[in-house]
């Protein structure tokens, strides 16, 4: 039953991470809205799917309007396999990806990700923490992209979750992101509702999602 539970938890509760690969057949769609404090409105869609038991493809993108003009946007067209351990209780996986930034003009982008992730136990309750290191590299010339995704996760029950995310982005200078969220999953329900807060360099924006498996 612990294995069980575990197995669930990892399957349903990690909308960003990147180690866990899709059971074959299976997909999750997460989408998102965040509010921030100078008006600006960023909606965002993830998609991935168990194309085979040891693949996993998936497609991201978010648009960010101000005053009601896009501003700027991804999107990102990606394929995760994972890096075969033995005798360990993580996983490891990587992930390439073929996208394009847009703002006043389209630029592609390639992403290679390496991806950690395992189970936690707090208290008899289970968790989770995925590292997710990401460079995206510029096919202008713009300078590449680095990133690394941290996020830790708790089940406090059959129908909540809570998760803190921290983000560090590197291009021209170096910026910290924290986003503590709680996640709904009311029962008998396939969805779950996420609500959230995204704190950068003294501004916090509001974030509502949806999740739900396929």
């Amino acid at each position: 039953m612990r294995i069980i539970l575990l197995f669930l938890l990892l399957s349903a509760g990690h909308a960003t991470a990147g180690a866990w690969l899709r059971a074959e057949g299976t997909g999750f769609l997460s989408t998102s809205v965040l509010q921030g404090q100078d008006g600006s409105t960023e909606t965002s869609v993830y998609i991935e799917y168990g194309l085979r038991p040891r693949l996993t493809i998936g497609f991201k993108g978010d648009a960010t309007l101000i005053a009601g003009q896009l501003n700027n946007g991804t999107v990102l067209v990606f394929a995760r396999r994972p890096i075969p351990r033995t005798n360990v209780d993580y996983k490891l996986s990587y992930t390439l990806g073929l996208g394009a930034d847009i703002d006043t003009q389209t630029r592609g982008v390639l992403r290679t990700q390496l991806s950690y992730g395992r189970g936690l136990t707090f208290a008899d309750r289970f968790g989770w923490l995925a590292v997710d290191a990401i460079v995206d590299w510029s096919l202008a010339d713009d300078p590449d992209t680095v990133k690394l995704d941290t996020t830790v996760g708790l089940t406090l029950n059959d129908r909540f979750k809570v998760m803190i995310q921290i983000f560090v982005t590197h291009e021209s200078d170096t910026s910290i992101k924290l986003a503590p969220s709680l996640i709904w999953q009311p029962r008998d329900s396939e969805q779950s509702y996420q609500i959230g807060l995204e704190a950068e360099a003294g501004e916090i924006a509001l974030r509502f999602g949806l999740w739900r498996d396929f």
